[in-house]
């Protein structure tokens, strides 16, 4: 008993401590529905499967007691998995779920728990003071162990499929490191049931515990390592209104270029935009290509504008081109205000220190 309350509140403290820098950091942690579903799994793995889990094993309950508490935590355990496989594959490259593989895994859980309620499904047994419960029904046995393979396999696919696409070796490793450990939670967890022995779940119970650890460490000192993985910036350009270029960073090289690397007509289509500044409501701030989002940004008051390219623009990237555009304005106010004839762009050179202080997570790195 005393083991069990003592991993039961490990979890839930480790638990607590993700989901208040899931808000705490909120603004560098991509989409709203990526910090949604973190929290939820948090909450339901973390927390309430933890505790179902680990209280219907101590003899303390009643064997009725104990059942009923364990098939909660089943359930908590299906639906958990299920949101866990969305997380990754929305860390990695953030698009619609198919339909097919949404329906999919709601049929095969609605199986699952259909089983999980038929008579003798479960069998319960008390061995050195802790129950052991096991599943008696061989189909759903089978049904479980196929789920948990079928998310073992779909984080792995994802993995190796976007993998080359990932921003840098250290989005890579933190990756490599996550999808190794939430793959080997689920093993352990599947070995509980084919070899019955309760120091499995002790072990299953460390690994959850050491996994729940690393992802909060990660969101307390880099959470923006949870955006979208292979989302990347492209282009940085500064205009003047009078569509001269001030300043150019390219993110591909991490050098910066005294040209962009747009040309041809959208390059001319730009410089008409920045040369015809109007009232702010009636100006554009994005424009969508097959497969990249041109973002642009203004500042009418010192004549200048933004312009970044990127996959798709997400909360991380508007926050970034805002506490951007505020910094460098502040730092070259003066020099805005006085721009004309001949222009010196070295002067706002002092733009790479703001890019490598708002957009680190987009930086190249070794």
């Amino acid at each position: 008993m005393v083991i069990n309350l003592i991993l039961i509140i490990s979890s839930i403290l480790i638990s607590l401590i993700g989901i208040f820098f899931l808000y705490f950091n909120k603004e560098n942690l991509g989409t709203t529905l990526n910090i949604i579903l973190n929290g939820i799994i948090y909450v339901f793995l973390g927390i309430l499967f933890f505790i179902f889990f680990f209280l219907s094993m101590d003899n303390y309950f009643t064997p009725n007691i104990a059942l009923t508490l364990w098939h909660i935590s089943f359930i908590f355990w299906l639906i958990s998995l299920s949101i866990l496989s969305t997380i990754h594959k929305f860390t990695i490259n953030f698009e619609k779920q198919p339909v097919f593989s949404t329906f999919f895994y709601a049929l095969i859980i609605g199986l699952i728990i259909g089983l999980s309620f038929t008579p003798y499904s479960f069998n319960i047994r008390s061995n050195f003071g802790l129950y052991i419960i096991t599943i008696e029904n061989s189909l759903l046995l089978f049904l479980l162990l196929c789920y948990n393979l079928i998310t073992i396999g779909r984080m792995l696919y994802n993995t190796i499929k976007y993998f080359t696409r990932i921003r840098n070796k250290t989005s890579k490793k933190m990756l490599i490191i996550l999808t190794s450990e939430f793959n080997l939670i689920i093993i352990i967890y599947s070995l509980y049931f084919l070899f019955q022995n309760v120091i499995i779940n002790y072990i299953y119970a460390s690994f959850y515990l050491i996994g729940a650890f690393i992802v909060s460490y990660y969101l307390i000192r880099k959470p923006f390592l949870f955006i979208e993985l292979t989302n990347k910036i492209y282009d940085f350009i500064i205009f003047h209104r009078s569509g001269i270029l001030l300043y150019s960073y390219n993110f591909e090289t991490g050098e910066v270029t005294d040209e962009s690397l747009l040309k041809g007509s959208i390059l001319i289509g730009i410089n008409h935009i920045l040369s015809n500044f109007i009232n702010r409501k009636d100006q554009l701030g994005l424009i969508k290509m097959q497969n990249r989002d041109i973002i642009l940004e203004y500042n009418n008051q010192y004549g200048y504008a933004l312009l970044l390219t990127t996959n798709h623009k997400n909360a991380f990237i508007n926050k970034a081109v805002n506490n951007f555009m505020q910094k460098f304005t502040a730092l070259n106010k003066q020099k805005l205000q006085s721009l004309n004839g001949l222009i010196d762009i070295s002067e706002f050179r002092n733009a790479e220190d703001i890019i490598l202080k708002y957009f680190e997570p987009f930086l190249l790195k070794d």
